[in-house]
């Protein structure tokens, strides 16, 4: 066929069109079907006998859209007709791709290369092929490869207006499927971490519940107090985790009725440092340094227990010195200690820890954030969890 088809790429209806699909899918809940959408779209309009998309990180695609892209790879379709694996080799030619973030087109790259996918090309009746890297925010994330029948001409990977439409494209798919990654991996882990939390808040001696409570509570707060996007998610987090470090003090300690002992004092002081350490053991096991919400959520853990006249643990902090976070931590979490069942006392009514709270204003926690607190009634919100 014509190369001249390749100008249709250059047309801006010809990629709006293309671009109302992937909307029409998104809008559809069906975002799985975005890489063979991709995929088809490509081979249909580049004239392409085979696509295939290899992502750098296979994982981030469901087992089924995984499946349904590795159907449309050559491979895949050698072994349906019959052909023996045997050299069924594709994998070096996208890899150079990757690896050099250059297009390679397989007639001219490198002949250990070539021999290694010539089997392949041959089986699925192709001649020639091509490998686009696509590359989102500077990093690679997939290979497009194409299969042709006849010869790559040179002008193809040149071809600056394609090569364009084809990674806006592919881009445009990536970011939704990244988007939806993201947020499946954060539920996950808030998942993990809530259970965790409400683990850790039953050996206290809470019911079930207080955790979200005291969560809601600080998003409350913390919104009123108009906190950044970043500053609520790592607030959410602290208050969430603040007392995992918990998980090392022994039971006896914490379900003592009584005075605690001086050793037996010391070791539950020692429960924000413990829980910074554990979030902050979330990053080195990744290899990186901790990001934004991270570092602010361990330091809300290490710090909530500080107190404005310098009297808290484990640092001894006074007034501005304590993080704004763990200044919200700590007095969401005297409000929902206050109000909440323990083994040695029955919760204190509303207005009995409104007092409290008003009391400890000023010595204890900061008075502004008390007021901002107990002015919007966010108190109520604990009345109306699950017990």
């Amino acid at each position: 066929m014509a190369w001249g088809i390749l100008d249709r790429f250059m047309r801006p209806k010809w990629l709006l069109d293309r671009i109302l699909l992937v909307a029409e899918h998104v809008a559809e809940h069906d975002s799985s079907a975005l890489p063979t959408l991709l995929i088809d779209t490509l081979r249909e309009h580049l004239g392409a006998q085979h696509v295939c998309i290899h992502f750098a990180d296979p994982g981030m695609l469901s087992p089924e859209t995984r499946a349904a892209v590795l159907a449309r790879c050559p491979a895949t379709i050698a072994k349906a007709a019959g052909v023996s694996e045997a050299g069924m080799h594709e994998s070096p030619f996208w890899q150079l791709a990757l690896s050099s973030r250059q297009i390679a087109i397989a007639s001219t790259t490198p002949a250990a290369v070539r021999e290694e996918l010539r089997p392949l090309l041959d089986a699925v009746g192709a001649r020639d092929g091509m490998a686009i890297p696509l590359i989102y925010q500077g990093a690679v994330y997939a290979v497009v490869n194409f299969y042709f029948k006849r010869t790559v001409p040179s002008k193809l990977a040149t071809a600056e207006n394609v090569l364009r439409s084809i990674r806006l494209l592919g881009n445009l798919v990536y970011s939704v499927l990244l988007q939806e990654y993201q947020a499946d991996k954060l539920q996950e882990s808030e998942k993990i971490s809530l259970a965790l939390a409400q683990a850790v808040a039953a050996r206290d001696g809470y019911a079930a519940g207080h955790v979200a409570s005291v969560c809601r509570l600080a998003q409350g707060l913390g919104v009123a107090a108009g906190l950044s996007r970043a500053e609520l998610d790592a607030l959410r987090l602290g208050a969430m985790l603040r007392d995992i470090g918990k998980l090392q003090v022994p039971d006896h300690i914490l379900q003592k009725p009584g005075a605690l002992e001086a050793e037996e004092r010391a070791a539950v002081h020692e429960h924000p440092l413990t829980g910074e350490r554990i979030l902050l053991a979330r990053s080195d096991k990744l290899g990186a340094p901790p990001g934004e919400t991270l570092t602010l959520a361990a330091a809300a853990v290490r710090s909530h227990h500080e107190r404005l006249d310098g009297s808290g643990y484990p640092d001894g902090l006074g007034s501005t010195a304590i993080p704004a976070l763990a200044r919200i931590v700590a007095i969401v979490d005297v409000y929902a200690a206050l109000t909440a069942d323990r083994p040695y006392r029955a919760a204190l009514p509303a207005p009995h820890a409104t007092k409290a709270l008003q009391e400890m204003a000023g010595s204890g926690l900061d008075p502004d954030l008390v007021s901002l607190f107990l002015s919007r009634e966010i108190p109520a919100a604990v009345s109306s969890e699950p017990s």
